[in-house]
């Protein structure tokens, strides 16, 4: 199965399996920059009907139907030059990535900064917009460093924007800043865990590229999985 199909299989397999398939197709709209119009028209429906899906006022859309909005999404994306698709479709030319991911959940509806930090003991390091974030990819720092290059690192890191990357095993906390800052990604939200002080370079960055950075203070890398499991239980 070639890349692009099995970026689709994915993205139809989690809208089928989700218990809120409407926000699920909506979430994955949202991350594709595809409006409400664009997708209806592709379809060759009325728009209403897209909100009343994505509002759970109509049932859950049939598989055929599910896998026609993923293909129109895809399409779309696709004609404005396909640089989301390439995003997620650089996952399966990277097999190392288990390497160093600990954790990652997509949510199957958008969750504010705020309330997901408090679900893991998380303090913003600067004032900024309380934004939706689709889901989190914990990151062992260490073993990243190890693995790849700053550059390599932020490539793959490319795979959850509108996510919230989160590195733990840090020693101060300035590395995945400067590795994201190499090529210019902006995270929906940045965590460092591990150190108990922003590094100030760390913080300058974030400012500077206005990407949401903040600290856990969950006690270790076990408790802060442990805080993520149960955070994706309730949502």
């Amino acid at each position: 199965m070639d890349k692009l199909s099995e970026l689709k299989k994915k993205i139809a397999g989690e809208v089928v399996l989700s218990s809120l398939p409407g926000e699920t197709i909506k979430k994955w709209r949202q991350i594709f920059k595809v409006s409400q119009i664009e997708l209806s028209k592709e379809l060759g429906m009325s728009a209403s009907v897209i909100s009343d899906y994505e509002s759970g006022r109509r049932k859950s859309p049939g598989i055929k139907l599910i896998y026609r909005i993923v293909e129109s999404i895809i399409n779309i994306d696709s004609r404005k030059g396909g640089e989301t698709i390439k995003e997620f479709t650089s996952l399966y030319e990277s097999p190392e990535l288990n390497s160093f991911i600990m954790s990652m959940k997509e949510f199957e509806k958008p969750v504010t900064i705020k309330e997901f930090l408090k679900g893991i003991n998380g303090e913003p390091c600067y004032e900024f917009e309380d934004n939706n974030i689709f889901g989190y990819s914990l990151i062992d720092s260490e073993k990243a460093i190890i693995n790849f290059s700053p550059t390599e690192l932020a490539r793959v890191s490319s795979l959850i924007n509108y996510h919230c990357l989160i590195f733990t095993n840090l020693s101060r906390g300035r590395s995945p800043l400067v590795a994201l800052r190499l090529t210019n990604l902006k995270p929906g939200l940045i965590v460092l865990h591990g150190i108990k002080k922003i590094d100030e370079i760390a913080l300058r960055i974030a400012k500077l590229d206005k990407v949401p950075l903040a600290i856990s203070y969950t006690s270790t890398p076990d408790n802060l999985i442990k805080k993520l499991e149960d955070f994706n239980s309730k949502h």
